[in-house]
């Protein structure tokens, strides 16, 4: 039977869009469907991990250090040092260069930049990430002043710590109040904190989504993405306890964090870090969902960072296995970032691999939001609820089950020559403003009789409308294959991303999206 469809002209909202093409065909088609290293602990000594010629990951200081989990540890990591409460200055260097044997050599100077003292050693990496320190002992009569060490390996300079050393009491109420905590106490406590969400659809069938974690009682935090669109959530604590609840306290879209009303004494909690207590090369950890229900801790890096007009910052992440909205912890177990990170509101989930298979959203892999885009809860706050948040826009409305479409794709070319299959095999995110044209080509593989209409939606980031089509007739036979190409101008749309939906009896049921750029 021949699929067929409304040709009625179709009004797009100032933007210009083709009749329907629908085509029956035999379908033939091919579906492209952290661990640390080890670390010796010893005065002038080496530890394993790497990549070519020297990089520095990080430096540190400190006047204590210890061997944690293979690695050493500064355990008080500060720039300023007394004497006589002071006994010695420990700095830590951390790199990324070859495998093999190395030198290493450190030149303490002093306030005038004299190299006044030399220690080396020696050390074989056998990983990609390798670090060494060194110590310097602290006297009565040591000068006082900004000192470095310069360290070198191979006899290329590879880095210089600067730290200040002063001859005075040490002030009282100073002194480290935080500690580095080995790996399996920090998975204790954010295992303890830690919840699963779901979100919950219209018919009541509840969704994995993400993670999230206790601040206080009965609030916690997570990513927006994992309540965008859900009528209601459905929150596991620790012990298997589940409680429901449609309330969002506070939020934010582009920052990707929003904090709920759960009814719940909060079995763990996690604290803040201080501000700007990170930087690029920091060791952190966060927490994986493999199976549901369990956690695992991820050991990784601050890699980079990142700034986007309308997300703000974001923090880089040597891996992306960290589950949506989880914490990511420093080493004295304090809340650093969220892992999520999205900077496209809605962009995620189902809709990443039809958008762009070939790596456009790459920017979202290992993304984390640091806490201090996280607004500071007010007392006595109501909220809004997940049907309010719907109504003001906030929601990107979640995709309806379907098992008909076998992929959509947005492209700037597909063939329809005559008496052949309408085909495509450049999935396009960026688009030209005035050079490049923009089409949808939906493929059916129906695995039952679909009748009903069938409809496109425009959207820009913010959730406002921009383009519309007429319904057209959607009139399909189970087993047989077929196609849609959808046109569209996209000259009268500014230079930004965009978000394409299908309708089917009013419903979304795919999504993608679109860059113009000039």
């Amino acid at each position: 039977m021949l699929v067929h469809a409304t040709q009625a002209k179709i009004e797009f909202s100032g933007m210009r869009l083709s009749p329907i093409r629908i085509r029956v065909v035999a379908l033939l088609i091919s579906l492209i469907a952290a661990l640390a290293p080890p670390l010796s602990a010893q005065t002038g000594g080496g530890v394993a991990a790497g990549e070519p010629r020297f990089r520095v990951v990080r430096s540190v200081s400190g006047s204590r250090g210890s061997e944690q989990g293979g690695r050493f540890v500064v355990d008080d990591p500060r720039t300023i040092f007394y004497v006589p409460a002071d006994t010695q200055v420990i700095v830590y260097f951390e790199w990324d260069g070859p495998l093999g044997p190395h030198h290493f050599e450190g030149y303490w100077r002093d306030p005038e930049r004299k190299a006044v003292i030399i220690s080396d050693f020696k050390y074989e990496a056998k990983q990609k990430r390798f670090g060494g320190y060194w110590s310097l002992n602290l006297t009565p009569t040591i000068t006082p002043g900004l000192w470095s060490l310069e360290a070198h390996v191979d006899g290329e300079l590879a880095g210089s710590h600067t730290f200040q050393i002063i001859v005075a009491a040490k002030p009282a109420g100073e002194g480290p109040v935080r500690h580095v905590l080995a790996p399996s106490e920090i998975y204790k406590r954010a295992s303890a904190a830690s919840v699963f969400i779901h979100k919950v659809n219209s018919k009541g069938f509840p969704a994995p989504a993400g993670s999230g974690f206790f601040i206080a009682d009965n609030v916690v935090l997570t990513a927006f993405q994992t309540v965008d669109g859900a009528t209601s959530l459905r929150v596991v604590l620790p012990g298997g306890r589940r409680i429901d609840t449609d309330r969002v306290l506070d939020w934010s879209r582009w920052g990707d964090w929003a904090l709920l009303r759960v009814e719940a004494q909060a079995p763990g909690t996690l604290e803040r870090a201080p501000a700007d207590s990170w930087a690029v090369g920091d060791r952190c950890y966060s927490l994986g969902t493999p199976t549901e229900g369990n956690h695992v801790i991820i050991d990784e890096n601050i890699v980079g960072t990142s700034n986007f007009p309308e997300a703000g910052q974001r923090i880089s992440l040597s891996y992306s296995a960290a589950s949506t909205g989880a914490p990511v912890l420093n080493e004295y177990g304090e809340v650093i970032a969220l892992a999520g990170g999205n900077i496209y509101p809605g962009m995620t989930g189902r809709s990443q691999y039809e958008v762009a298979p070939a790596g456009t959203l790459s920017l979202q892999t290992g993304l984390a939001t640091p806490i201090t885009l996280v607004r500071d809860l007010k007392p006595g706050v109501p909220g809004r609820t997940l049907a309010e948040l719907a109504k003001m826009l906030q929601f990107v409305p979640l995709l309806m089950e379907q098992q008909n479409l076998v992929y959509g794709m947005i492209t700037s070319r597909v063939d329809t020559k005559k008496n052949e299959f309408p085909a495509s095999n450049k999935h396009q995110f960026e688009f030209r403003k005035g050079q490049d044209a923009v089409a949808l080509l939906l493929v059916w593989g129906p695995r039952e009789k679909v009748k009903g209409s069938i409809a496109l939606e425009v959207y820009d980031l913010n959730n406002a409308v921009v383009g519309h089509s007429a319904a057209g007739k959607l009139n399909l036979n189970r087993g047989e294959s077929s196609t849609q190409v959808f046109r569209l101008d996209p000259s009268p749309l500014k230079l930004r991303i965009y978000r394409v939906a299908v309708l089917q009896d009013s419903n979304p049921m795919w999504r993608g999206y679109f860059r113009l750029v000039q």
